[in-house]
């Protein structure tokens, strides 16, 4: 049933001026609430603030780029005026361009859609310039002093490994925290040494969210049905510098290892991506029940089942597996 169906053909043209006077605002509202609760609840973040860029996109894809930035430009109000009240006009200025940067650069990808560019290059140039401009604006804030992020990270491991976990009320034995304080250790030395890695993969994995969830929400709008992100590919060329990072990470030396690290996790997760959209090109081909696709997507969570489907999209740009894979299950 459509709108026409249930709404005089007269009334029309004047409800969807009413709902469009409304999605500004609302878009605006929503993606400010959701920044907002990653600043009261940081462990919020994996979710929150990929989520927060999709009533925003999912504007742009339906309404237009002056909407969508209209509602960037009052969201930013939000956050500034949030930040001056509570911590003064520094953090103001900061937290509304950093809310501005991360909910915007999808909406300038979504824009790059609207002249006609394909959705797999919009994503592609969404993970490169959202990488570039967090790590350089950290990077600024901190006078390019790496190691002042290496003591943040030390704080917060230390916070974690204090509130040691307990099971069933009781205190884990010896050598469960013997164990998990070497998986800790581990981990803090990964995270201090590929820091920069780590935020490009985070948002590699939270772009994809924010871009392609905006776009499934704005269908039917025509360039909603058009962004699918079962057709996303990664191009060819991405796969050379792939496997030149992961030859200079483990043959380099030890500067030219970090800064081939760096690169390479980012570039992993983009190929799990990838590998992920084509696994869910053939679930919707092959699988009618939702329940069944969604059972198979928690599986792809879990490791080695996850680096499986990374390598997929690797070998997808040779391989092409959806093209291969046209005729399966076709009646003669």
């Amino acid at each position: 049933m459509t709108q026409s169906d249930i709404v005089p053909e007269e009334a029309g043209p004047r409800a969807r001026e009413t709902a469009a006077r409304f999605e500004v605002p609302l878009a605006a509202a929503l993606s400010a609430l959701l920044l907002v609760s990653f600043l009261i609840l940081p462990a919020a973040g994996p979710l929150s603030l990929p989520l927060a860029s999709v009533p925003l996109v999912r504007l742009a894809f339906r309404r237009g780029v002056a909407p969508s930035f209209l509602a960037i430009a009052a969201m930013a109000a939000v956050l500034f005026g949030l930040g001056w009240a509570t911590q003064g006009l520094t953090e103001g200025i900061r937290m509304a361009l950093l809310g501005g940067a991360i909910v915007g650069l999808p909406c300038v990808s979504a824009a790059t859609v609207r002249t006609g560019r394909d959705g797999s290059a919009a994503f592609l140039g969404l993970c490169v310039a959202g990488f570039s401009v967090l790590v350089g604006g950290l990077l600024l804030e901190t006078r390019g002093r790496t190691d002042l992020t290496g003591l943040e990270i030390e704080r917060v491991f230390e916070e974690v490994g204090s509130a040691t976990p307990s099971a069933a009320g009781r205190e884990l034995d010896a050598d469960t925290q013997a164990r998990l304080k070497a998986t800790l250790a581990a981990a803090r030395e990964f995270a201090k040494k590929y820091w920069i890695g780590l935020i490009g993969v985070a948002w590699v994995l939270g772009g994809a969210l924010s871009f392609y969830l905006g776009a499934w929400s704005a269908r039917p709008a025509p360039l909603g049905e058009q962004v699918r992100f079962e057709r996303l590919r990664i191009p060819a060329l991405v796969a050379p510098l792939f496997v030149l990072s992961g030859a200079v990470l483990a043959l380099g030396p030890p500067a030219a290892s970090r800064l081939a690290g760096d690169l390479l996790w980012p570039l992993l997760a983009l190929y799990f991506v990838g590998g992920l959209s084509i696994i869910c090109y053939f679930a919707r081909k092959w699988f009618r029940s939702r329940l069944l696709r969604v059972g198979l997507y928690a599986l792809i969570i879990y490791v080695p089942i996850n680096v499986g489907v990374a390598l997929l999209g690797l070998f997808d740009w040779y391989t092409d597996f959806r093209r291969r894979g046209e005729g399966v299950g076709k009646k003669p």
